[in-house]
């Protein structure tokens, strides 16, 4: 019992305008402030510091940087512990990840800067906080790097405190501000979803979840507005384009484009034997191995590409396989086989043998219950009925030697004068 369907293969790649994206990202840089300049330092917050405008007692990088020259703490009155010393509004796009670095040094050989950094969104909720910055003395710079952060606000409110009283030189330099958003790195990669039935959403086939409200633009028009129903035998195979704003619609934001290639394809195609009938002593190899497949799961729990039909104690098995192929298509087949007893061996005049080990790696030793009266024939035969082994068997006990047969399941028969007088499995395992 076969079963053959239509799928649809999905090629998907993501990116931001004409870029492509995947879950990484490199940092691009929104504001660079290096301080090089001779005005008041707009962000900083009265009457915290002697120095409203850029310094050259202490510079990371260029000939400036913001020198604070913290106000003495003296009985709660200047700038004391826990004092908002500088405060920075940036524009963002809505849910795009940025973050903010700063160098800091402690000016001159004075008791250690110790700053506490707290980045806002524009409803005041906290998105990012580090409580302790400690800033060595010059010429030595600390690199700070908030959290990476998301604003469902068009702004963020960036803010530093300090956690030691001014007062006996706690002066602090800071340079290189920067502020950068993550602008997905260009690439690609396949995502495959197979169509069942008639039609396939394409919007289901996109990463990271896309926002709604955008349109999609290809050969033919897709159904169901952003879900982007493609119809087999409707539409047509091509590329097929969602564009997006996730980030908002503010300038400088940019949209989203994804982008979906629908070609048609089928699932992968199962060949297990024809519905069947075995003696109870037989078994056979079911193999459900095609070109392209990556996982098989048989109805037995078995995730092999071929196992081994025995019987049981039911005389009707069915055995089934779910296979699975680089596209994610999948395909199944089913085979019955009824197990019957079938005659071939004299009750009367069957002989006993014991064969151990059983699973065996190297060796097999039989052991008959009784004395031979008449030399005995040893059988062995692999999954496909061939024999690969015939030993004469002359007395009660004998070892022969299974090392250079293959792992698997085999048949034995114990005859005499062509008649079979004992048959059984063996297990080669090592």
């Amino acid at each position: 019992m076969k079963n053959i369907c239509t799928s649809l293969l999905i090629f998907l790649a993501i990116g931001f305008h004409s870029q492509k994206a995947n879950a990484q990202c490199s940092w691009q840089t929104i504001i660079n402030d290096g301080f090089e300049y001779s005005t008041i330092i707009p962000d900083l917050i009265p009457s915290t510091t002697y120095q409203n405008v850029p310094q050259t007692f202490s510079v990371h990088s260029g000939s400036k940087s913001m020198y604070m020259n913290f106000i003495n703490c003296d009985g709660g009155t200047g700038t004391c512990a826990g004092a908002k010393v500088y405060e920075r509004s940036l524009t963002v796009c809505e849910n795009m990840p940025v973050r903010i670095t700063m160098w800091l040094t402690t000016t001159f050989n004075a008791p250690q800067s110790n700053m506490k950094m707290v980045i806002r969104d524009g409803n005041g909720l906290v998105l990012d906080s580090t409580n302790s910055v400690l800033a060595p003395l010059s010429p030595t710079w600390t690199q700070y790097i908030s959290g990476t952060v998301v604003s469902s606000t068009p702004n963020i409110t960036f803010t530093m405190y300090t956690n030691v009283d001014g007062g006996n030189g706690n002066d602090l330099s800071c340079d290189d501000f920067k502020f950068e958003k993550c602008v997905s790195v260009s690439s690609s990669r396949a995502v495959f979803a197979c169509a069942n039935l008639d039609s396939v959403n394409l919007y289901s086939s996109l990463t990271n979840n896309p926002v709604n409200t955008g349109t999609w633009t290809g050969p033919s028009p897709l159904t169901n507005t952003y879900w982007g129903t493609y119809t087999l035998g409707v539409n047509s195979p091509g590329t097929y384009i969602y564009s997006s704003t996730p980030y908002g619609t503010a300038v400088g934001c940019p949209s989203r484009i994804d982008t979906v290639v629908a070609i048609p394809s089928n699932n992968p195609v199962i060949n297990l034997p024809q519905d069947t009938s075995l003696c109870t002593t037989q078994f056979m190899s079911l193999n459900a191995g095609a070109a392209g497949i990556t996982n098989y799961l048989w109805n037995t729990g078995a995730t092999t590409s071929n196992i081994i039909a025995s019987s049981t104690t039911s005389s009707n098995v069915t055995y089934s396989v779910m296979v699975t192929n680089q596209a994610g298509c999948t395909g199944s087949d089913t085979i019955n086989i009824s197990f019957i007893i079938c005659s071939g061996i004299d009750e009367e005049q069957e002989i006993e043998m014991s064969i151990f080990p059983n699973p065996s790696s190297d060796f097999i030793q039989l052991q008959l219950s009784d004395p031979l009266k008449n030399e005995l024939n040893f059988l062995l035969m692999d999954v496909q009925g061939k024999m690969v082994l015939n030993e004469i068997i002359s007395s009660q006990q004998v070892q022969f030697s299974v090392k250079d047969f293959p792992n698997g399941m085999y048949q034995y028969r114990l005859m005499e004068e062509n008649i079979m007088k004992t048959t059984g499995k063996l297990m080669i395992q090592r």
